[in-house]
């Protein structure tokens, strides 16, 4: 029988921490364990974000998540103009709305957000409280009823690093604070700028320079990020996480297996990743949702 348990939200907005006692049903893996699906790059509207979509839906259905991390540009190609912009419905609503994946979704925003409104993909919870985004960057985590595993999810906002935007050395104290204090089990990043890539973009300078060294420091175990239109997971002998690299939620854009690449593929997908007390399983899905690429690494000691 499935576990059913609550899920504590802890949200740090730009670097003010605060705990929101709002339980959310999930239905999980077990109660032992947490499961997530990632996607990113995903809001055309058109036939492959479907088939995605579906894919999906399939997966969820057999191994139930208890979120879907959105990577950012999540609505191309200009981002919306308001909560009540008709995107929301025709690239959103209408397309991730099988059962299985009527589940929190979180998101951070990408280069394609910041063309339209951002206030308004924050604000969008109010309409759907399915979709958080409570600040530009955020926190939150996630436990299991037992209290065992718990993972720490950082959503970055690496326009505003990339731009180097006011603000942009705030967010990286605020990443070096909030790890720096994390208990959780797991830390995962996200970022919609790639740390390492060998896709079209490549690796992303200022990333590496400004928050690759703490993510090392504190431990981080995992950075997902998009852009790149394409499906990666890479080892960087200079890293102690594991770049995923999961842009493929709506195109598709040539890739290359580099020198530390354990896989890439330039087709659409999506990937999904399993944690518990002893072990994290991530797993890259094609279109019609078949694994092609599997990882597994234990908790740093």
């Amino acid at each position: 029988m499935m576990q059913r348990r609550q899920i504590l939200r802890t949200l740090v907005l730009a670097g003010i921490g605060s705990v929101l006692p709002r339980p959310l049903r999930a239905f999980g893996v077990g109660k032992g364990a947490l499961q997530f699906l990632v996607v990113g790059d995903w809001g055309t509207g058109g036939a492959l974000q479907r088939k995605v979509a579906a894919a999906m839906a399939a997966v969820a259905a057999k191994t139930p998540p208890d979120a879907i991390l959105s990577v950012g540009d999540n609505i191309y190609t200009n981002g919306v103009d308001s909560v009540d912009d008709p995107q929301w419905q025709s690239k959103f609503e209408r397309i991730y709305d099988a059962p299985a994946l009527a589940v929190p979704w979180w998101a951070i925003l990408g280069n394609h957000d910041y063309r339209g409104s951002v206030k308004a993909q924050i604000d969008y919870h109010r309409k759907n409280p399915r979709w958080n985004m409570p600040s530009t960057y955020w926190r939150t985590t996630f436990r299991t009823d037992d209290g065992v595993t718990s993972v720490d999810v950082l959503g970055l906002d690496t326009q505003q690093l990339l731009t180097k935007s006011a603000g942009w050395q705030q967010q990286v104290a605020w990443v070096e604070q909030t790890l720096g204090t994390s208990t959780a089990r797991w830390r995962f990043v996200l970022g919609h700028h790639p740390m390492r890539s060998y896709g079209h973009y490549g690796d992303t300078a200022v990333l590496v320079r400004e928050v690759q060294p703490i993510l090392n420091r504190h431990a981080a175990d995992m950075y997902f990020s998009g852009h790149d239109h394409d499906l990666q997971v890479i080892r960087h002998p200079d890293d102690t996480f594991l770049s995923a690299v999961s842009g493929a939620g709506g195109g598709v854009r040539k890739t290359e297996q580099g020198t530390h690449s354990l896989f890439a593929a330039a087709h659409g997908g999506f990937m999904s990743v399993r944690v518990d007390a002893q072990q994290l399983d991530l797993h890259v899905h094609n279109a019609d949702g078949a694994i092609v690429h599997h990882v597994r690494r234990q908790p740093r000691s």
